[in-house]
């Protein structure tokens, strides 16, 4: 089953991982939390309210059962067929838990709606997305039953592009990391980044409840910013374990370390961009949170190379580093001297962690 789940949902969200970045883009950046209540409020009251939210679940659901069809027909995938040894009651089963890895997405936008519903006494209107759900998992379920009846197999051939880009691929190291990051780790990529700007808003929706200070969103955007530890130690692995070669080129320390500032100042971008689309704070103080989420991220980064990737060795100093973090802002230490102090010691520390 694990494998199952790890070659088709996992294949589906690593594939469709700029789809989920654009939408993310579209609901975090252009809709406000307000915005994010009003539609939900018009799912749950409206008269063809739950029809459109079916018709758009339905839409998300075909997607998943071309996907599925399709890629099942790959050559790489022959021993799929080897499911139809399985009894049926285990089939259902097994097929049911793949719809559900497919329909994430809806299952937590579902919770949003039940949180909602309970805010706001709107429980009645609620009914609907459990047969919706059910439906979808029918779905998407009898599609794998039909293509595992139905096998067809094709290898697929290189097709001349309808359209070229007009310039060449860039030659960057930056390019070439985020290039690798989209298409092999999408997956960490998406989680990662939903998980750092869902944090964010959650923030600044507290922050905007009543008066605090700077202290509040330092810290937990600082926290937000650091959800990016995932992705960044999938950098360090592209770097230790895929461009081995790349360690071993005449470049200067001042060059790999501005990379590695340049890469994670790209990469938390999205959090940056909720926190300005939300207007809590204003853009001074964006900036001065900005700095001290990348100096504080590129300074975990550089502790990889200290402990040679080993996680285990590597989150207990974070958890006690994100203490002392703590302790630091809520003593009223201004942000940007936090900030100055941890790029100064991410510039001391680098020539003494980083083997090349």
């Amino acid at each position: 089953m694990k494998t199952l789940l790890l070659v088709t949902v996992t294949e589906f969200f690593k594939q469709r991982a700029g789809m989920f970045f654009v939408l993310l883009a579209l609901l975090f950046g252009f809709l406000s939390g307000a915005e994010h209540h009003a539609f939900a409020v018009f799912f749950l009251t409206a008269s063809n309210g739950m029809l459109y939210l079916g018709a758009i679940w339905l839409a998300y659901s075909i997607l998943c059962t071309q996907f599925l069809t399709k890629l099942w027909k790959n050559a790489d995938y022959t021993f799929i067929y080897n499911t139809r040894l399985w009894p049926l009651p285990l089939r259902v089963l097994r097929f049911s838990l793949l719809a559900i890895g497919f329909l994430q997405p809806l299952i937590y936008y579902g919770v949003y709606l039940i949180a909602v519903a309970v805010q706001d006494k709107l429980l009645s209107g609620l009914l609907p997305i459990f047969p919706y759900y059910l439906l979808l998992i029918i779905t998407i379920g009898m599609a794998a039953e039909w293509r595992i009846r139905n096998p067809q197999f094709f290898i697929e051939k290189s097709k001349k592009r309808f359209f070229k880009w007009p310039f060449k691929r860039f030659n960057s190291w930056t390019w070439w990391s985020l290039e690798w990051l989209f298409q092999e780790k999408g997956v960490t990529l998406l989680a990662g980044k939903i998980g750092a700007m869902l944090f964010t808003l959650g923030t600044l929706l507290y922050y905007s409840t009543d008066q605090y200070d700077l202290r509040l969103p330092a810290v937990g955007l600082s926290l937000a910013y650091l959800l990016n530890i995932g992705i960044s130690f999938e950098l360090y692995k592209w770097e230790s374990e895929t461009w081995l070669w790349g360690r071993s080129l005449p470049v200067s320390r001042w060059r790999r370390i501005r990379r590695i500032f340049l890469i994670h100042a790209i990469i938390i971008i999205p959090e940056t961009l909720v926190s300005v689309r939300n207007g809590a704070l204003s853009l001074f103080e964006i900036m001065q949170l900005y700095i001290l989420g990348l100096s504080v991220l590129v300074t975990a980064h550089l502790f990889f190379y200290k402990k040679e990737g080993l996680l285990e060795e590597c989150m207990q100093a974070f958890l006690f580093g994100f203490i002392g973090l703590t302790l630091l802002i809520l003593y009223k230490i201004p942000v940007l001297i936090i900030a100055v102090m941890f790029i100064a010691f991410a510039f001391m520390a680098y020539p003494k962690w980083y083997r090349v």
